[in-house]
């Protein structure tokens, strides 16, 4: 990983608590002009000054920075001591792959990531000021416009951002010396952390890739439930091969403890997730040395509402009242949200959103968000991960994404196929569809801003490989 993020260092560890042979060597290497670092310890006292979790994941040292610690069982048997057998070992076996047919079973990996898309399918941009030309999920160039510029203020007169968001978050691009615009170079060790917006039924899905593929560790809402969550220390846990720090900033109560505990200070997070941005900004980020780089991943308002209706009806199915409740009955309950994104763009839960109101949430996501969208998550995650220097496009890297996305998109086709057997239509005009636009009539128009604010970002960035 680059000296330009908080890095992710694997350290050698013998049974008996020795370092690795390699332990003097440390190796510089250019990944794309980036240093990449790696190496070991050079002394065992080093070691003693660090905190290490029971589960001997990671390891925390007493001056802020985070070493995670990937050591598998085979590897740990391989001591000094042991280390001229394994190497024989290791060679018989290999030998014997070799002259055994068969004996290496094959895994595909993809040479490139193979574009998705949704099971649900609306187009219906251009009652939004957005014109689809076309829409091809296999061509990276733009299929709409919105007549927008990055420069272009989404505000005026008395109509202000929050001074807490100026302040706390970094503009995403910025002023370039040919005249144009640029991305704002991201640097962690500058004491700036990547904060994404969790939007609902979108952002558990990028969150996975966040921690499984990129291998970030994660300040998230894993403690939710979980006595961890409440313990008096800070510390990183590994739950099955992934790595989260024991908050939960899904809750404001969570996001209280977590700054009573420093967790910014701490810096034993690479990323804060949270849908609650404006209230980390006032609890998390608030101190000069800390601010926040905020990113996002958009889907749809009527596709995320209909798979908010799949969700209740699978969590409900003891009640057999609300497990029978119709797409339409949800749609006008109080179970289903009402401009969601709006409302938690400018902090306003339950007054009237006014124009005013659409216009600061536009005004905030274009100044302070790199923008993703679902419909086109691979170019999303590429973007994400070249912005803040996580971008590998290894096969394993690729694989990684690939197999992820592919189980998402098993889960929408699922939630599409369930939600059509029930309606007579889900389709832009139908009944349903009109239900739920009434009730996200702001979130549509903020959505397809941030679909035109992700065409334009795009010019900032080199043309996608994945």
């Amino acid at each position: 990983m680059s000296e330009h993020r908080r890095s992710f260092i694997n350290w050698g560890v013998s049974e008996e608590g020795e370092e690795s042979d390699s332990q003097a060597e440390e190796k510089i290497e250019e990944d794309d002009g980036i240093p990449v670092r790696y190496g070991y310890p050079s002394k065992i006292k080093e070691k003693k000054k660090m905190a290490i979790d029971p589960d001997g994941a990671t390891m925390q040292a007493k001056g802020g920075e985070r070493v995670l610690m990937k050591v598998s069982a085979f590897r740990q048997s391989l001591s000094k001591k042991r280390a001229a057998s394994g190497a024989l070992l290791i060679g018989v076996i290999g030998m014997a792959a070799c002259v055994l047919p068969g004996s290496t079973p094959t895994r595909y990996i993809p040479d490139q990531m193979k574009k998705t898309s949704s099971a649900f399918d609306y187009h219906d941009g251009a009652n939004y000021g957005y014109n689809e030309t076309t829409f091809d999920v296999g061509n990276s160039e733009q299929s709409g416009k919105y007549n927008l510029q990055l420069d272009e203020p989404m505000i005026s007169g008395g109509i202000t951002i929050p001074p807490y968001i100026d302040a706390t978050f970094v503009d995403t691009f910025q002023p370039s010396d040919d005249g144009g615009f640029e991305l704002t170079p991201f640097l962690a060790t500058s004491g700036e952390y990547p904060f994404f917006w969790r939007v609902p039924n979108v952002g558990s899905r990028i969150e996975n890739m966040l921690v499984s593929c990129v291998k970030a560790v994660l300040a998230t809402s894993a403690f939710r439930d979980d006595e961890r969550g409440a313990e008096n220390a800070l510390r990183v846990y590994n739950i099955e091969d992934r790595a989260y720090v024991n908050v939960d900033l899904s809750q404001t109560f969570g996001i209280e403890r977590a700054s009573d505990l420093n967790l910014a200070d701490s810096g034993l997070a690479d990323v804060f997730v949270s849908p609650h941005f404006n209230y980390v900004a006032h609890k998390l980020l608030s101190s000069p040395q800390h601010k926040g780089r905020m990113f996002t991943v958009f889907r749809h308002p009527i596709e995320r509402a209909i798979v908010s209706h799949s969700d209740f009806i699978k969590k409900h199915q003891a009640d057999s009242r609300l497990a029978q409740m119709s797409l339409a009955e949800f749609a006008q309950s109080d179970y289903s949200s009402k401009d969601w994104l709006t409302r938690f763009l400018v902090n306003k839960r339950r007054e009237r959103v006014t124009w005013e109101d659409v216009q600061k949430a536009k005004e905030i996501l274009r100044k302070k968000f790199l923008i993703g969208l679902y419909d086109r998550v691979e170019e999303s995650m590429e973007r994400i991960e070249r912005y803040f220097g996580w971008f590998k496009n290894g096969p394993l890297e690729r694989e990684c994404h690939q197999n992820l996305i592919a189980a998402e998109r098993a889960h929408d086709t699922e939630d599409y196929m369930y939600e059509v057997g029930r309606e007579e239509s889900i389709d832009v005009g139908s009944e349903v569809y009109e239900l739920l636009v009434n009730n996200n009539v702001n979130d549509m128009e903020v959505y397809w801003y941030a679909v035109a604010l992700f065409g334009e970002q795009g010019k900032l960035f080199p043309p996608p490989v994945w």
